[in-house]
């Protein structure tokens, strides 16, 4: 199983409800680039999970208009204090071929991460807004049985769309 780990884009910082913060305008046009970075590479996605939050919510709609096969779940459990122990017990219902992108936030994106990899909560691991990480794990997850191939920044992809 493939899991893609997507920070949401940069979101505005109003002192309204932390949930229904919106993306700012780089924040839609990071989200753009990394859904178009992800075509261009070749990422395929089988499934979309993706957290309540708005500017999770918008981020996934910008990846997913380059992937319009790809239904969009929303699930609680990848919330930004979510416990990464629920996301695992929910993987064990998809198939060992799937290829997962999960839409959440920090510090979820690097507990999870850092579980996964190393078994442990903590890791130097963090996940700038917009940043795509790839994480293969076989059923059934646990702690420290996944292996990062690569973590990549907003900023790399902007670089390399350009060029």
């Amino acid at each position: 199983m493939i899991l893609y780990f997507l920070r949401h884009g940069e979101a505005a910082r109003t002192s309204g409800i932390d949930a229904d913060r919106a993306l700012t305008l780089e924040g839609e046009e990071a989200s753009k680039q990394i859904g178009s970075f992800c075509r261009k590479t070749g990422i395929a996605f089988t499934h979309a999970l993706v957290s309540p939050y708005t500017r999770a919510q918008q981020t996934a709609e910008f990846v997913l208009k380059n992937y319009p096969h790809v239904s969009k779940e929303t699930c609680e459990y990848l919330t930004p204090d979510s416990d990464p122990r629920n996301l695992f017990n929910e993987l064990k219902h998809f198939l060992d071929s799937s290829s997962i992108l999960l839409v959440s936030h920090e510090p979820f994106c690097s507990t999870a991460i850092s579980q996964l990899i190393s078994g442990g909560e903590r890791s130097a691991l963090v996940m700038k807004t917009t940043s795509l990480a790839c994480v293969e794990a076989h059923l059934p997850i646990g702690k420290g049985l996944g292996i990062l191939h690569w973590l990549i920044t907003s900023d790399i992809v902007k670089k390399s769309l350009v060029e």
